[in-house]
């Protein structure tokens, strides 16, 4: 073998190492970023804005109309848990399930009328929060069941809004078992 040929077969070897070597910190960092993220959220997320929110979801929910029973029978929310593996909920699925909540649930004008004292603000500081502490860089696994409840929350109008507002108590629990306050 000639001694230029051995040269650019060792360079490429070591230009192979090196790739290999970045490709494996940048996960790193990435996989250390990502923990950071959540244990950020965890830490920025205080348990006396989901407290506040829940008792006054809850007053909210005495003040709604009597549900008729045929909406007894559907569910908005998907079954999402946040300890198992299957439809494992976390905070990039909580944070664009707030973005619905807000933008089609507590701003449609038969809610905007019962709404409690304050309630927006704690729900802006909320949303506020968890767009700071989650980046979405890609789309959730479970966009498709997040999108479905925006479709059905539309398609019942009134009937569907009111039947969010009565399943946002879920959404809050999810945060604080997220969060591990153990408050609720």
């Amino acid at each position: 073998m000639s001694p230029l040929l051995d040269r650019k077969l060792s360079a490429t070897r070591v230009l192979l190492l090196l790739g290999v070597v970045l490709m494996v910190t940048s996960e790193t960092m990435t996989s250390a970023t990502q923990a950071q993220r959540r244990l950020s959220c965890r830490q920025e997320l205080p348990a006396e804005l989901i407290r506040d929110l829940w008792s006054r979801s809850k007053h909210l929910i005495n003040s709604l109309p009597k549900e008729e029973k045929s909406s007894w029978r559907f569910r908005l929310l998907p079954k999402f848990c946040t300890i198992c593996q299957e439809r494992q909920i976390g905070w990039q699925e909580m944070r664009e399930m707030i973005d619905i909540y807000q933008r089609r649930v507590f701003s449609s004008d038969v809610i905007q009328k019962l709404l409690p004292l304050h309630f927006n603000d704690l729900l802006d500081r909320m949303r506020h929060t968890l767009h700071h502490c989650v980046s979405l860089s890609k789309p959730s696994k479970w966009f498709h069941l997040i999108k479905k409840v925006e479709r059905k929350i539309k398609k019942r109008r009134n009937e569907g809004v009111m039947k969010a507002v009565r399943e946002f108590p879920f959404m809050l629990r999810w945060m604080d078992e997220l969060t591990q306050h153990n408050i609720l």
